[in-house]
């Protein structure tokens, strides 16, 4: 009787799996911290920076210039508004809130915000593995599962490639938080992480809402008919209640969502010439996708390196706008397993989503329709099947392992299947596929087809069995993912401490010329400072000067006017308009927008004979100083109409710019005063004599300006007549002005830049910006923040009055 209650030996025994069954979330935190270091480890360690020199130059060329400019700015004004960093100028308020992981680091030290974009990657990594397993909990999958299934959504193809490119990781980390909080919602009429993660998405990018908002309307649909069979009656008022808690998250980003809208909108991509929208809709609409499109297809969710990485890609497009399938080979196996498991209106509701799905991927004009007609790329929509693909898997499984079945001839046609896809592809694309790569992928097939088929046919499995199968997993997530992540030319961090890059003499060069002059003026390199495989044009964000040339997806849309209209890019061809290569090549323009140093790395003197004189060198840069820059703040007296400008060769623009501003024709009347430039006079012969009596002339009467920053500029001037005051900076509605403290019109003169008319006499000038639709967007997010917190608050009295009776 004494022994009755001693533990057996097989009781004191260890059980590896019960332990992660029992601590799940800790070994998930475990596992995934253990991958990220394996495969981060060059980046965490300090040997690498989480910038990328190959077809990821986007992370050198735009994402890095963006923080580091967002952190001079935030520094010096607080909350961005206007930049004279990006391009001539621009609002750079829309979308500053958009990244909370990587913008975080522009409250540092600037100079820490290359060796911290890895940490803040693997932060992303990790909460997106962390959030995606309470998401799978939430759909009462076993914790063996989730953990599974966690790990491969963390690194996924579109994870680790998309976050290369900075962004795209957290779009993947905002979504699994949106089916987190809907589920919470749909089971326990919980909505607060529903809304957050809404509200996330929408600060991102606003344009991502809408296709979301389809495939969420897909998912919410076949959910609540899982759950629930109250019929169509409770699913239109669930349904209502849901887009309410959406359009609250939407709500509370208005504070930026209105004014990133109006950018997207404004944005010569979207809104101008260059837009792809009449193209994309031309397109037949079951044109199929054309063979090298469905190759890569099938390639890339094997692997997202199975058709070579980075630069060495040789699929359709490039390695990160073509499709990224890729989340696991078990999930190839899986998924038609996963209709298996349902029931007859299941099978419907699913069997209509995976048709819906299919079809962009068999039709690029659905996938066009799916981006709104806005790109023809993937990027969102492999996210979309990604999760789709993990979601019917995991589920797959979870049902193998609870009821020991399988349907064995949709089973092995599905091995069949692959194995033909893997091996059979056309002739002309078999030099494309990565073979040791594609041996792996065939390895595991049979591995993994081994243990489901265990799993289905046999009813008690050791423990061992899921042990090796969870190791089999985590073999594959890492090896798969190494060689994404390391596999790519990434800078060394030496490079950060070395006279080259960013680094490079430019940076002494500026702080000469800040140091001896304190006026506002613009240079220009003919050299990029970008260590990527596509040189630099955002330079001027990092090295701290006024450049003209901008890399930005939306660009402002008075900027590429103006660059357009003066022959500088072709505002037709959507690349120009956001490779927009500036001044660089029109030194009498650059003499107008204030232009007034030049840095040249070049051996000849060609610099010298386009008015320039040599004044100091550092290193390899020669600093020169032109001899005709024009103040900022200079004044016209006579004007050109826009359509007599647009007549005039690209020579004569130039030279007609310094002698008249240019006016649109639906302002014209506005500046009846001042005398009109007949434009034969640009027939006069084009000299540096008469170039030099043209700049003098046009800087006779110019501002003296009293205090300038991105925000406000003050300035004195006096007049003998009415004359136009031209600043060199594109047009913006928010950017509004006082003279002698009387508000007055600011104009878009000279092909999208801006301008003001005085009169006669001493003038006081003052402009501000304001970036628009800021305050209305405020007053929104404050509204609904009270509307959601007040609903949480009813909620908290709701259940403790419960709680008490």
């Amino acid at each position: 009787m004494a022994n009755i209650n001693k533990p057996t030996a097989t009781q004191n025994k260890f059980s590896l799996l019960e332990f992660i069954n029992s601590n799940t979330q800790t070994v998930l935190f475990f596992l995934l911290g253990l991958i990220c270091f394996i495969i981060f480890k060059d980046f965490l360690l300090f040997r690498k920076v989480w910038l990328f020199k190959d077809i990821g130059s986007d992370s050198i060329n735009i994402f890095y210039p963006w923080l580091v400019c967002l952190s001079d700015t935030i520094k010096a004004d607080g909350v961005p508004g206007w930049s004279f960093s990006q391009g001539m100028g621009q609002n750079i308020f829309p979308i500053w809130l958009g990244d909370f992981f990587s913008d975080f680091l522009a409250y540092f030290d600037k100079n820490t915000i290359a060796s911290g974009l890895a940490y803040m990657e693997v932060v992303k990594v990790i909460l997106s593995g962390f959030v995606f397993y309470k998401f799978l909990k939430e759909i009462k999958l076993s914790n063996y599962v989730c953990l599974i299934f966690a790990l491969l959504f963390a690194f996924c193809g579109f994870m680790l490639i998309g976050g290369t490119w900075v962004i795209f990781s957290v779009e993947a980390l905002y979504i699994s938080l949106v089916l987190y909080g809907f589920e919470r919602w749909l089971n326990h009429k919980k909505y607060f992480w529903f809304v957050i993660g809404v509200m996330c998405l929408a600060f991102l990018q606003p344009f991502l809402l809408l296709p979301y908002s389809f495939v969420l309307g897909c998912y919410i649909t076949a959910r609540y008919f899982d759950v629930n069979d109250k019929g169509t009656k409770g699913f239109i008022i669930f349904l209502s209640k849901t887009v309410g808690l959406a359009a609250i998250g939407v709500a509370i980003s208005a504070y930026q969502l209105l004014p990133d809208v109006l950018q997207y909108l404004e944005s010569p991509r979207v809104g101008g010439e260059s837009s792809f929208f009449v193209k994309l809709q031309k397109q037949p609409a079951f044109g199929l996708a054309d063979e090298w499109l469905r190759f890569t297809t099938v390639f890339r969710s094997f692997g997202s390196d199975t058709l070579g990485n980075g630069n060495n890609f040789k699929g359709w497009q490039n390695y990160l706008e073509a499709p990224v399938f890729y989340c696991g080979i078990i999930c190839l196996i899986l998924f038609p397993q996963f209709f298996s498991s349902l029931n007859k209106i299941q099978k419907r509701i699913y069997g209509v989503i995976t048709f819906l799905f299919c079809l962009p991927i068999l039709f690029p004009y659905f996938r066009y329709l799916f981006w709104a007609f806005s790109g023809d790329y993937f990027r969102a929509f492999s996210l979309t099947i990604t999760i789709f693909l993990l979601i019917f898997s995991a589920r797959a499984l979870d049902y193998i392992f609870k009821n020991n079945k399988i349907n064995k001839k949709v089973f092995g046609v599905t091995i069949l299947f692959l194995l033909i896809l893997l091996y059979t592809p056309s002739q002309q694309y078999r030099s494309a596929v990565n073979t040791g790569l594609r041996m792996m992928v065939t390895v595991l097939l049979f591995v993994y087809s081994f243990f489901i088929f265990r799993a289905g046919t046999v009813k008690l499995l050791k423990n061992n069995f899921k042990l090796i199968l969870l190791l089999i997993c985590l073999v594959e997530v890492i090896s798969f993912s190494h060689q994404t992540i390391n596999d790519r030319d990434a800078l060394r961090t030496e490079v950060l401490k070395e006279k080259i890059g960013y680094n490079d003499y430019t940076v002494d060069a500026v702080a000469y010329l800040k140091e001896k002059d304190k006026s506002f003026y613009r240079l220009n390199k003919d050299y990029s400072s970008g260590l990527a495989m596509h040189g630099s044009i955002n330079d001027a964000k990092v090295q701290g000067f006024y450049g003209t040339s901008s890399y930005y997806s939306f660009n402002q849309k008075n900027y590429i006017k103006f660059l357009g209209d003066f022959g500088v890019i072709d505002v037709k061809d959507e690349n120009s308009t956001r490779w927009a290569k500036g001044l660089v090549d029109r030194p009498i323009l650059f003499s107008l927008a204030s232009g007034k140093y030049w840095l040249s790395k070049r051996p000849d003197n060609a610099v010298a004979s386009m008015g320039f004189d040599s004044i100091a060198k550092f290193g390899d840069v020669k600093v020169f100083k032109s001899k005709y820059s024009v103040p900022f703040g200079v004044t016209y007296d006579k004007i050109i109409n826009e359509d007599d400008f647009k007549k005039l060769s690209t020579i004569q623009k130039d030279f007609c710019a310094l002698r008249a501003c240019v006016i649109s024709k639906e302002d014209i009347n506005n500046f009846s005063s001042l005398k009109s430039f007949n434009p034969s006079d640009t027939n006069a012969i084009l000299s540096y004599d008469n170039f030099g009596s043209y700049i003098k002339d046009l800087k006779k009467d110019s501002l003296k300006v009293t205090k300038f920053s991105n925000d406000c500029i003050k300035g004195n001037i006096s007049l003998n007549t009415s004359k136009v005051l031209f600043f060199s900076f594109p047009f913006d509605e928010g950017w509004k002005a006082k003279v002698n403290d009387v508000s007055v019109n600011v104009f878009r003169i000279n092909a999208g830049l801006t301008g003001l008319i005085l009169n006669n006499g001493a003038n006081t000038v003052e402009l501000f910006f304001e970036p628009r639709l800021k305050n209305k967007g405020k007053v929104i997010s404050m509204f609904a923040l009270l509307v959601f917190t007040s609903l949480i608050a009813l909620e908290y009295y709701r259940k403790n009055k419960t709680r008490l009776n």
